[in-house]
């Protein structure tokens, strides 16, 4: 039946502009096949006969015709135009034949009508300019019927078999009842499945049309479509309030030159251009559009007031050219001036002394937190306080973001550690920042000279390895050459986190979240690293290098890409359909291209916004309120559940937590595990958990280990529990395996261990 059905081409698939559609060669195939049986039938029916009555003539035309079939048949699909204008002119040639070999001239006119096949079959095979052609052609055979034409003279033929008449009109019966039928058939059955194929495409389409559709004329940038000519052809609200256009240009062919006039032909392929447009500046940048890439998507950005900075900054740095020794935006002397004070220091003194560097331990979170003119405001004042203190620092100076470096003429170790605790006292109170109120944890690294470097810039980097060394639980560092490496060690895993990211060579593992019976109502997707120098690599090494080193963007959007397809492929095989979790860091939710990124995903394996759950850290929450808040409310109206994960850790905020419309609220093991061994963190779990429950907020038991803890949850009214209780992360493949031999029940560690394993 295979072979049937590859040779005869019954199944139809896509093909090539200049290729000749499967149904076609399909068609010819099959008509071809039947005329061939039909001639080989009359050739063997009719030899006997012919060598009697002495018309060899017919075996000559019924073994031509059987031939020339065969070639055709064989030559189908390499040549398909020429064998099928064959296959009509042998249908003419045949025609021809009965009328000039057939002595009765009633068998001849019926002989004629083959002929009268030509235009339909040439319809089906090639084209309707051939189909006219034999049209016209017929024209002769109608002719020669109508007016009694007997042309069998011509061959000097007196005599025809006696059963010819049978042979005739079977034939024609044959050949307009089977094959032209069964021909319309198959293009009956092609013309039905390309109208599906264009249904299914035309609604998938739509879809990906709404979706695109929406996030463009819902956008709060202003975007514009234009063509490979910069012909404006679309725009949204946004765009027509920014810089006034109306609706009716896109009819008018006016191009985007016309209203930027700073957009030049030369140079409007950048990616990004800063332009202007009256008294505003917008930095324009485009995508192509992925389903016609002769469109591009403009978004104007108002970076007006960065604009304005740059050129103040331009002027300023243009009047302090000669500073060479100054920061150009902070004022303070910088790293070029430290370094050469240090030298003469050495030159003309030659004693030891301590080079400090120090840093707010708040530095990246204040920076995102606030601009950066709060974050050099407050390295001025810090700067101010070194100065002010009573037989302080030395030297001091700017050596780098946020970094501010000073001399200690320290003569033991304990000396030194009572100077610069005395001025963490005073650098760690209180600031007021341009009306902000902030507090500050500053951070000290230092090194010796000419201990740890006979040159004073040796001796700065060596303090600066320190200060990378430094935390909260250990604020002053010294620097330690085992330490250092331990530094290079995590930038070297950096670099090979970095190389993996960008061969997409993490994985993701998934862990269910179950109701308290068990059944799987959702799963958190968890990034996985194998390195083949490292081996496996734990998240709890890997995530923090990955926000320390700025990678965590690049880590998320792999992960959500991994998901997306996941999700895609589960969708169309019917294994799971339950939301999947995804962790997004501060650093994501800061980006100005989280909500495109991410939709962009979903469109591209065709994923549903509710298929998706955004678990976000408070720090995500509190850095830039407005945005968060803003951002959370678009998300949420595209159908995205939001939640807040590891409550409990550190510092948190319920009543901060009431300010945002989140759907859930996931409980900190370090929380869990306590309740069933404190009557005090069982009354302040239920306690969190009745004011979720006023606010409208699900609260998710994550760290879930025993049965206890579960009973316990779900007395509090907990419908929803995550932990190694129930099943540990598995890789998708594991997971799939272990749904289809035990359902969607997840009742023990012990199975989920044992399904992974084989």
């Amino acid at each position: 039946m295979s072979f049937f059905n590859s040779f005869f081409l019954l199944k139809d698939y896509h093909t090539g502009t200049n290729e000749v559609a499967v149904w076609r060669i399909s068609t010819l195939r099959i008509i071809i096949v039947l005329a061939m049986l039909l001639s080989f039938a009359v050739m063997c029916h009719t030899f006997n006969a012919a060598i009697e009555f002495n018309v060899r003539y017919i075996i000559a035309v019924t073994i031509s015709f059987f031939s020339i079939t065969c070639l055709v048949l064989i030559y189908s699909k390499r040549f398909y135009r020429i064998s099928a204008h064959v296959f009509l002119v042998s249908i003419v040639a045949g025609s021809l034949c009965m009328n000039l070999f057939l002595t009765d001239l009633q068998l001849a006119k019926v002989g004629s009508m083959y002929m009268y096949a030509c235009p339909i079959l040439a319809l089906m095979l090639l084209d309707y300019k051939t189909s006219l052609v034999y049209s016209l052609l017929n024209i002769v055979p109608f002719y020669m019927i109508i007016n009694n034409i007997n042309i069998s003279g011509a061959v000097g033929f007196a005599s025809q078999l006696p059963n010819a008449n049978l042979y005739i009109t079977g034939l024609v019966f044959l050949f307009f009842n089977i094959c032209i039928p069964l021909g319309l058939t198959r293009t009956i059955v092609a013309a039905k499945r390309l109208n599906e194929t264009m249904h299914n495409a035309n609604s998938h389409l739509k879809e990906k049309n709404e979706l695109y559709r929406g996030l463009f004329t819902e956008s709060n940038k202003a975007k514009v479509i234009v063509d490979e000519n910069l012909i404006i052809t679309d725009f949204n609200e946004r765009a027509s309030e920014v810089f006034d256009i109306k609706y009716e240009i896109t009819e008018q062919d006016v191009s985007l030159l016309d209203i930027f006039s700073s957009i030049t032909l030369h140079n409007y392929n950048e990616q990004n251009q800063i332009i202007q447009y009256k008294n505003r500046y917008f930095k324009a940048s485009y995508q192509q559009i992925a389903i016609n890439l002769h469109y591009r998507v403009y978004d104007f950005y108002d970076c007006t007031q960065e604009q304005l900075v740059k050129q103040n900054l331009s002027i300023v740095s243009l009047e302090n050219k000669q500073l060479r020794y100054r920061n150009a935006q902070t004022k303070l002397p910088n790293r070029q001036w430290f370094e050469m004070q240090c030298d003469k220091l050495t030159a003309k003194h030659g004693k030891a002394f301590y080079i400090v560097i120090t840093q707010s331990a708040n530095n990246e979170y204040f920076n995102l937190k606030l601009s950066q003119t709060h974050a050099h405001a407050l390295q001025i004042n810090a700067y101010k306080r070194l100065k002010s203190i009573p037989d302080g620092p030395h030297l001091c100076a700017h050596v780098g973001i946020g970094k501010l470096a000073f001399i200690i003429d320290a003569q033991t170790f304990n000396d030194l550690q009572n100077s610069l605790f005395k001025i963490k006292t005073t650098l760690d109170k209180s600031y007021n920042i341009l009306g902000t109120q902030c507090q500050q944890s500053f951070l000290f690294g230092f090194a010796k000279y000419p201990k740890h470097g006979d040159k004073s810039a040796i001796v700065l980097n060596n303090a600066c390895k320190a200060l990378n060394l430094a935390d909260s639980s250990l604020p002053l560092s010294g620097y330690n050459e085992k330490h250092s490496q331990a530094f290079i060690e995590k930038y070297e895993i950096s670099m090979l986190l970095d190389e993996a990211i960008k061969k997409d060579q993490l994985a993701v593992h998934y862990q269910p979240k179950v109701n308290a019976q068990g059944e799987c109502v959702g799963l958190e997707a968890l990034a996985r690293w194998k390195n083949d120098k490292l081996g496996d690599v734990s998240p709890a090494v890997f995530i923090p290098i990955a926000e320390e080193y700025r990678m965590i963007s690049r880590l998320t959007d792999l992960v959500i890409k991994k998901v997306c397809k996941q999700i895609n492929y589960w969708s169309k095989s019917g294994v799971l359909k339950v939301p999947v979790a995804i962790n997004i860091s501060l650093v994501d939710f800061s980006q100005t291209d989280f909500m495109p990124t991410l939709v962009k995903h979903l469109a591209g394996f065709d994923v549903k916004p509710n298929q998706i759950e955004l678990e976000l850290t408070e720090t995500s929450l509190e850095a830039n309120q407005e945005h968060s808040l803003k951002l959370i409310e678009t998300l949420q109206g595209w159908g995205f559940t939001i939640s807040v994960d590891d409550f409990g850790v550190g510092y948190s905020n319920i009543a901060r937590l009431a300010e945002y419309p989140i759907n859930k609220l996931k409980l900190d093991r370090s929380l869990i595990s306590q309740v069933t061994t404190s009557s005090r963190q069982k009354s302040l779990v239920k306690a969190v958990h009745v004011m979720c429950e006023e606010l409208g907020i699900k609260c998710v038991a994550e760290g879930v280990e025993t049965q206890e803890q579960v009973t316990i949850m779900e007395q509090m009214g907990c419908k929803e529990f995550q932990g190694f209780f129930f099943a540990k992360p598995m890789a998708a493949n594991a997971l799939e395996k272990y749904v289809k031999e035990h359902g969607f029940i997840f009742t023990s560690n012990e199975i989920t261990a044992t399904s992974i394993v084989h």
